[in-house]
């Protein structure tokens, strides 16, 4: 499986979540993505993040809080480059890694019509009318519909598409 994140980490992502079980990898995963997409987690909020009741928060935080402890200077550093290509293309490799969060977020899914196929990332706003590349104005769309939206708005295309 693809892990978007593990070229954030500063030792072997693999090696370093090797060990954790299941539920310790899935509530690590799941802070991650709320990291990368909200940003900085409050501690009351991470039982509820994780998807874990607060008696297997208590057995999951001492393995995975120090793990997030060591990404999260790397993922906030991450988005304040990408913050600079804000009204522009993002190189490549960062659009790869920020297209698969997307996806994640999404769950793997087009946000318009529903399909699991051929996925891409849309701008909502699209760049060439002033978007951003923040997650705010980031979906999953399938190809048909990303070509059949174009540089629309969502609501644009929809109106044009009962006309």
């Amino acid at each position: 499986m693809f892990e978007p994140y593990a070229h954030l980490y500063i030792g072997d992502y693999f090696a370093d979540t090797l060990e954790l079980t299941a539920n310790q990898h899935r509530a690590l995963r799941l802070l991650l993505l709320e990291t990368w997409v909200r940003g900085f987690v409050a501690n009351a909020r991470m039982p509820t993040v994780a998807r874990v009741d607060k008696g297997e928060w208590k057995a999951i935080a001492p393995v995975v809080l120090p793990l997030l402890a060591t990404v999260r200077p790397r993922i906030a550093q991450s988005l304040e480059q990408l913050r600079r290509f804000d009204g522009q293309r993002l190189p490549p490799a960062d659009w790869d890694v920020i297209r698969s969060i997307i996806f994640e977020r999404d769950g793997y899914a087009c946000t318009y019509c529903g399909s699991d196929k051929r996925l891409e990332g849309d701008h909502i706003l699209p760049l060439s009318r002033g978007g951003s590349n923040a997650f705010e104005n980031l979906v999953t769309a399938c190809k048909p519909c990303n070509l059949a939206k174009g540089s629309k708005t969502p609501e644009e295309w929809r109106q044009n598409s009962l006309v």
